[in-house]
């Protein structure tokens, strides 16, 4: 039962690798299946040239992605960063602690700053000394770092492999007895693309010859959006972007160009975003059904021990609201109550919220204090504390709290569900049919842009 609240868990957390992988994995089946269904109405050749195409892709991008980006920087940390500070591993902070330390934490104006003072362990205050002595070479380092497991993976994906992808199919193409398939093109092509040529300026766009390149410029950046690689989700949303980017710019024609832009960044919206908003919608449909929320994480909801405190707090609605309330929000507040909360309780949470926020990672806990190499998203926080408040209420609200439980426990399997229906559906049919309209318009024919430049050329008269 564990695992599978932990599943739940992962899953209904939309930044989460698990929640993104799902619908990942989900979407790269879908796009594939109709990539072989719309290509196949010409011929089925053509369907299991582009259905290949969009397979061997989204298969090396999610190696790359979900493996390729975490690896570069394990690898960077322990090749380079180590080495270069001589930091040594300390097991009860985590692998790789000190290479890891976030660079918010340098910022001498956040609560959170690290300082020698908040470092009870003198091994570990040593290495640590490395780190404040020389803040802008640290940062400079944390940039390599990003800059190495961003740039590399968008080379791979972005440029190389659609380049491999392309000239592979070109070679097999080559190879065959291709004169069915150009009958079957050229009779998709028998009466004039009507759209394009009743609209002049979009005509010059699309209707351009094939180009070779599409190149985009950009300057020496990185310092200023640093800080936009420190999350993990952001980091691949990042990444993605760059992807998008190089597979626009090695696309074969325009019109492979515009379908690529159309899918790349609704898969980026709906990936990364759309889980939320679905999440929202799901939680007020619940609370006007059911009159529960389902907002809280599910492992806080299998939680027997927790949800016991949140029963015990909802018998007095007023001393629950006491309880719960956070005397200030602030991120100064906030870090001032988690060093007093754990000074006063032996290294323990006493605070509901402090405990709910320790159980979903949002603290890290070593040897009873606060990890002074961890940055605490103090906002994720605030937004539990108000989760927990609008729940606890609903219990002390109702008549039988104990059902109330079991029923939210369920409902947020659903919830959780649900949202990676919609979402996969989204991205697995919703975004191929926009695609494929798409290409409707501006071809008169279901093959894709890509595959008629190689028709198109030898149908050119030869010098």
């Amino acid at each position: 039962m564990s695992a599978i609240n932990a599943i739940f868990s992962a899953l209904g957390n939309n930044s989460s690798l698990w929640s993104i992988a799902t619908k990942d994995g989900i979407e790269t089946v879908g796009r594939t299946a109709m990539a072989y269904k719309e290509g196949s109405k010409t011929s089925e050749k053509f369907g299991k040239l582009e259905a290949r195409e969009k397979l061997i892709e989204a298969n090396a991008t999610s190696v790359v992605w979900l493996g390729g980006i975490p690896l570069l920087k394990v690898l960077f940390d322990k090749l380079y960063t180590n080495k270069k500070y001589g930091f040594a591993q300390f097991k009860e902070y985590g692998m790789d602690a000190l290479a890891k330390t976030d660079i918010r934490l340098l910022n001498p104006e956040s609560p959170q700053a690290l300082t020698l003072a908040n470092i009870k362990n003198d091994a570990l205050k040593g290495h640590v000394e490395k780190i404040l002595s020389n803040k802008d070479a640290f940062k400079m380092n944390f940039a390599k770092r990003s800059m190495i497991s961003t740039l590399i993976p968008i080379a791979l994906v972005g440029y190389i492999l659609p380049k491999t992808v392309y000239a592979f199919t070109h070679k097999m193409i080559a190879k065959e007895k291709r004169e069915a398939l150009k009958t079957a093109y050229r009779n998709q092509q028998a009466k004039k693309d009507e759209i394009i040529n009743s609209t002049p300026a979009f005509a010059t766009f699309m209707g351009k010859a094939n180009r070779t390149n599409l190149s985009f410029h950009g300057g020496t950046f990185f310092e200023n959006i640093s800080k936009y690689f420190v999350h993990p989700n952001t980091n691949m949303v990042m990444v993605d972007g760059g992807i998008w980017a190089g597979r626009a710019g090695s696309s074969r024609n325009l019109k492979e160009a515009g379908e690529r832009t159309i899918y790349e960044l609704g898969y980026i919206g709906i990936l990364y975003k759309g889980g939320d908003y679905v999440a929202k919608g799901l939680n007020w449909l619940t609370k006007k059904i059911a009159g529960i929320s389902t907002a809280l994480d599910a492992k806080l909801l299998q939680d027997k021990s927790f949800t016991e405190g949140l029963l015990a707090l909802s018998k007095d609605k007023n001393a629950a609201q006491a309880a719960l309330e956070l005397v200030d929000d602030s991120e100064k507040g906030i870090i001032s109550l988690i060093d007093s909360d754990l000074a006063k309780n032996g290294g323990k949470f006493s605070n509901l919220t402090l405990q709910a926020a320790q159980k979903l990672g949002f603290i890290h806990v070593v040897e009873g204090e606060r990890n002074p190499l961890k940055f605490i998203e103090t906002k994720e926080i605030s937004n539990l504390n108000k989760q927990l408040k609008e729940f606890v209420t609903t219990l002390a609200e109702g008549k039988t709290p104990e059902n109330l439980i079991k029923k939210a426990k369920w409902l947020k399997r659903g919830s959780v569900a649900a949202n990676i229906a919609i979402c996969s559906a989204a991205l697995a049919i919703g975004l191929p049919k926009l695609q494929y309209f798409f290409r409707s318009k501006v071809s008169d024919n279901t093959v894709a842009p890509g595959l008629t430049q190689y028709y198109d050329q030898e149908d050119q008269p030869k010098a």
